[in-house]
């Protein structure tokens, strides 16, 4: 009997310091709320984006203020020749195969576009600037053509003389070649006569100046 009261002692100690080994092992391995929740805000956080923001869109090309533009076109009974002449927002056209075939476009030359057409708009030109040249699609009644037209310093350009409805329109382009067409008050046409890079012309039988055409002129 005197034994088994240390025993006693002993086992209750020993049986004591587990229970208090389970308890601080419980608090440490449980986390406090707060800590829970701070934990579970981090993890359910999105992730930072790596996605660069997209470029910004570069503006469209524009026409220079003043500019000429002369292109030949291929057909199949010969050759058309086209001049646009282009000043700030406005721009002219003429199409002429130096015999027959004529037209004058008017319109607009707005953000590298160009959308021009003739009075009863039998006739339309639809283009764009693309480095330094003019492309895009001439139609003259039933018939189309895809052009480029590259541009050109005067003397070059597009010229025009009018009286008593007589009509000579000329293009001279860069190699100082001049192809143009007269038309008659009855809408005859025929080859205008030669016209000198000065500009001047025998027409009818007299001496006549013809005048530069520019984009924002009317004719």
């Amino acid at each position: 009997m005197k034994v088994r009261g240390p025993l006693l002692t002993v086992g209750a100690v020993v049986v004591l310091g587990v229970a208090i080994l389970l308890v601080n092992m419980s608090q440490e391995t449980e986390p406090a709320p707060q800590t829970r929740q701070a934990a579970q805000a981090v993890a359910s956080a999105p992730a930072p984006s790596t996605a660069r923001p997209a470029p910004p869109t570069p503006p469209p090309p524009q026409f220079p203020a003043k500019a000429d533009y002369v292109g030949k076109i291929p057909t199949a009974g010969g050759t058309i020749t086209l001049e646009i002449t282009v000043n700030g927002d406005a721009a002219v056209a003429y199409a002429c195969d130096g015999n027959s075939v004529e037209s004058w476009l008017r319109g607009s030359a707005v953000n590298g576009a160009l959308n021009l057409a003739n009075k009863d708009t039998t006739s339309r030109l639809d283009g764009s600037i693309q480095g330094d040249s003019v492309t895009g699609t001439l139609w003259i009644g039933q018939k189309k053509w895809d052009f480029k037209a590259d541009p050109t310093q005067p003397p070059a350009g597009l010229y025009v003389y009018e009286d008593a409805d007589v009509r000579a329109s000329w293009i001279i382009d860069s190699s100082g070649n001049v192809t143009g067409v007269l038309r008659r008050p009855d809408g005859a046409t025929e080859p205008a006569p030669q016209l000198s890079t000065e500009g001047s012309a025998f027409v009818e039988g007299r001496m006549v100046n013809a005048t530069r055409v520019q984009g924002d002129s009317n004719v």
